[in-house]
């Protein structure tokens, strides 16, 4: 791990400086979870302790200055101790556990040396054993009359979007090769903070959008971690369609209550949807039809499905054809998931599940939850444009910025509800969407949309897998 030193002057400069650098927020950040040791009762050549909430604030601003200078980036995970000295000016010292970009966690000391009377006064030391020393500098005192002046707004804008990245850049663990990386990354970011801000001024129903592990990609990039291909109309048509029951619908209902809906997955950086929203179909039914809930390979289609195209898209229809040409799908556990296309070496005595054939859902929403209640998951495609900055609520985005017609990303409904806001005289009935994000995206993996009128195309594309008789 590494220690962080800071240059000194006063704590309340310090402090100062943290507000600094702070800035105003389009959204509320989470903090890194601090575990805190008692505090040292030796106090050497005349420093005093300094209050661990204090030590914090301080040591988080100072490390999120260094990995916007192009510093290395580090988040903290355990405060040892913390004291404050003046000596010719104010120097802070922190022993602490810190997380550096690779993951990896080492114990520290920093040093911040504050001399508010020189340009460049703050000065910054990182001293970890297993790496070599960090030392930066930067000012503190002409960014802060900066500030109270009020002059500069362009300068204080790109403070403001540079602090934003950089604790980005911290949390989601980036590490960009070049300065001309990082400066390419951060305009994406900055356009990206104006899409955050039209969808949340346009938001009709009560998701809040915001920075996500997608904020420094380029739409066309983004669209490559979707990966559901257009349907082919003529041959859409042919499908058989779904036989409706007719039952009443109560409130809400969510398949994971029941136990048939295996936990989230993730597809990592691979066009992969259309795999992950058949086989939760596929799990789901066969979880309905026998009590047994199994997690079936995804892996199996990625390397076997030789109509789709791995981790450069795909179709559930055509993966329910793979399904059953194949021979079946054998279980996650035999045939791991590896983000990229293999050989293919499927295993039919391996076989846990098959299927005969694929139905199509008619495209009305009470009859797909007519239908979801007495079968199970359905996989759909959705559009997927307000998902890569989704944060939690139920979304409705206003639909030119949804459009229904533009199907980018497969996924599972697995339930639906509704929420009523009797302050706001507001209800709004939605969808419970699994997602192959992993759990750390929107409400622990899932999505809740608007039901009812086709928000973002969620009845564009509805169907399932039938199973074969065992």
């Amino acid at each position: 791990m590494r220690f962080y030193s800071f240059g000194a002057t006063t704590v309340a400069l310090l402090l100062a400086f943290a507000v600094i650098a702070n800035g105003q927020e389009a959204e509320v950040e989470e903090e890194p979870i601090i575990v805190r040791s008692k505090r040292s009762a030796n106090a050497l050549g005349g420093s005093t302790a300094l209050d661990f909430d204090k030590a914090e604030k301080i040591l988080t601003k100072s490390l999120n200055k260094i990995a916007t200078g192009e510093g290395p980036a580090y988040r903290i995970s355990k405060i040892h101790s913390a004291e404050k000295q003046t000596v010719a000016g104010t120097l802070t010292k922190i022993d602490a556990d810190l997380i550096g970009a690779d993951g990896e966690e080492e114990r520290c000391l920093v040093e911040i040396w504050t001399r508010a009377w020189l340009a460049d006064g703050n000065e910054v030391t990182i001293k970890c054993p297993k790496k070599d020393v960090v030392k930066r500098r930067h000012s503190r005192s002409v960014e802060y009359a900066e500030k109270k002046s009020h002059k500069k707004s362009n300068h204080h804008n790109l403070n403001k979007v540079e602090h934003l990245f950089s604790k980005f850049q911290v949390k989601y663990k980036r590490h960009y090769h070049t300065t001309m990386e990082r400066q390419m990354r951060m305009r994406i970011f900055k356009q990206n903070l104006k899409i955050i801000q039209e969808l949340n001024a346009n938001e009709m129903g009560s998701a809040k959008y915001g920075i996500t592990e997608f904020a420094d990609l380029t739409s066309t990039e983004y669209k490559q971690r979707t990966g559901l291909w257009q349907r082919d109309p003529v041959k859409s048509a042919a499908t058989p369609k779904a036989e409706i029951p007719n039952i009443d619908l109560p409130k809400e209902f969510d398949w994971r209550e029941k136990g048939v809906i295996s936990p989230v997955k993730n597809q990592g950086n691979c066009g992969s949807c259309w795999a992950f929203s058949v086989t939760g179909n596929v799990e789901g039914l066969h979880a309905v039809k026998t009590g047994k809930l199994e997690e079936y390979s995804e892996q199996e289609l990625l390397d076997c499905d030789t109509t789709d195209s791995a981790c450069n898209g795909g179709l559930p229809d055509n993966a329910y054809e793979a399904i059953e040409r194949i021979g079946g799908l054998e279980l996650e556990s035999e045939y791991p998931y590896h983000a990229r296309k293999e050989q293919c070496h499927f295993n039919k005595a391996k076989v846990h599940v098959r299927v005969k054939g694929h139905v199509d859902l008619p495209k009305n929403e009470t009859a797909m939850a007519q239908w979801l209640i007495a079968n199970g998951p359905i996989s759909i495609g959705i559009n997927a444009n307000a998902m890569q900055f989704y944060r939690g609520g139920v979304s409705h985005p206003w639909r030119p910025l949804c459009s229904h017609s533009n199907l980018d990303h497969g996924v599972l409904i697995v339930g639906y509800g509704v929420s009523d806001y009797p302050m706001f005289k507001k209800t709004l009935p939605y969808w419970i969407v699994k997602n192959s994000w992993g759990s750390k995206w929107g409400e622990q993996g899932y999505y809740r949309v608007y039901r009812g009128d086709n928000t973002c195309g969620v009845s564009e594309m509805a169907s399932s897998a039938v199973l074969a008789d065992d």
